[in-house]
């Protein structure tokens, strides 16, 4: 989402907001709906499959400022090829990956959580205010 802060030589414009939706419809002329949850389990695979890489889709900074073009089209048309293979490449990581969480997520039971949560909540809490004893005894182990 975008922020627009007119300036005062705009009569009596207030700030407003436009949305990443209404910006993609505009420039693009696409929208895409997904189902709920859908795109986050989506970025969590792609976070975890390093998917978009610069080493697997391009350095997406460099390309911009190489593109010679205009319109959505035309940048559709040029990255593909540049980059014929990039998208298919990403696809297959993060299918990937998402196919690992779907077995894992089978693995989830209340028993689980519960042991996530407290080793979270007391373990990993009490080992981060504590640390300086394990320090200490590798230390004296020396």
């Amino acid at each position: 989402m975008i922020l627009i802060f007119p300036e005062g030589g705009v009569a009596n414009l207030k700030p407003f907001k436009i949305k990443n939706a209404e910006i993609q419809s505009d420039v693009t002329r696409t929208t895409i709906q997904f189902p709920k949850y859908t795109t986050q389990l989506m970025n969590l695979a792609n976070q975890n499959a390093q998917g978009t890489r610069p080493r697997v889709v391009g350095q997406m900074r460099e390309l911009v400022q190489e593109f010679p073009g205009k319109t959505y089209e035309e940048w559709v048309a040029w990255y593909s090829q540049k980059n014929p293979n990039a998208i298919r490449a990403v696809i297959k990581k993060i299918r990937e990956m998402v196919e690992g969480f779907k077995r894992a997520i089978t693995l989830i039971d209340e028993k689980m959580i519960e042991a996530w949560v407290t080793d979270l909540v007391i373990t990993k809490t009490f080992t981060g205010m504590a640390f300086q004893q394990s320090i200490l005894k590798r230390l004296s182990e020396r």
